[in-house]
This record gives structure tokens, C-alpha cells and sequence, in this order.
């Protein structure tokens, strides 16, 4: 992990996994030199998720953003539903296998 993944897990860990120390939080960065991709974040919360919860995540998505000054994409996905709908996706696979677990 570079510096630069390092600083925006320390923000993501300070915004994003402070919602809910339970939920599991990937950050899945781009590979290659192309700066115009996302890191991507997924959050696998033991929650239902709603309108509510996902707003609390996008408005700390936002707060990264700012601070960091990259452009980020966030899914949030229930734990239940992630590991039943999405398991046999090449997502699924990628970011159980390329993705940094904080």
C-alpha cells in the first residue's frame, strides 16, 4: 500500500467505518496508472439498508472526497445479500480477492 492508499484508508476509516465499527469495509483500488477511476468502497453492513443509512454513507463519502481530493465510489450492500446475491459475480471475486479489508 502506498502512501497515498494509506492517508485515504486512515479518512475512510475515520468517516466511513465510524458509522458502524461491525460493518465490513473493502476499498478496492484501481490497478494500472489510469487516474480517472474511483477507488471504489464497499460497506457490508449487519443492517437493512434504507434511504437513511445510505444517506449517513454517502455523506461521509463526500467528506473523503473533500479531504482527500479523489473521486470515490461507495456501495453499501447488507452483509446477508451480499454474500447470497453477489457471490458468484466477478465483483464478488475481485474484491474478495484484490480488495483491503479494514
Amino acid at each position: 500500500m502506498n502512501k497515498q492508499s494509506g492517508d485515504i484508508s486512515e479518512l475512510v476509516k475515520e468517516h466511513v467505518q465510524a458509522l458502524d465499527p461491525y460493518a465490513e469495509v473493502v476499498l478496492l483500488f484501481p490497478q494500472g496508472v489510469s487516474i480517472h477511476e474511483d477507488i471504489q468502497i464497499y460497506v457490508l453492513s449487519n443492517e437493512k439498508v434504507d434511504f437513511r443509512l445510505e444517506q449517513q454513507y454517502l455523506d461521509a463519502k463526500y467528506q473523503v472526497e473533500l479531504l482527500s481530493g479523489q473521486s470515490i465510489s461507495l456501495y453499501l450492500y447488507s452483509k446477508s445479500d451480499w454474500h447470497k446475491q453477489f457471490k458468484d459475480t466477478p465483483i464478488y471475486q475481485k474484491v474478495s480477492g484484490e480488495g483491503v479489508y479494514l
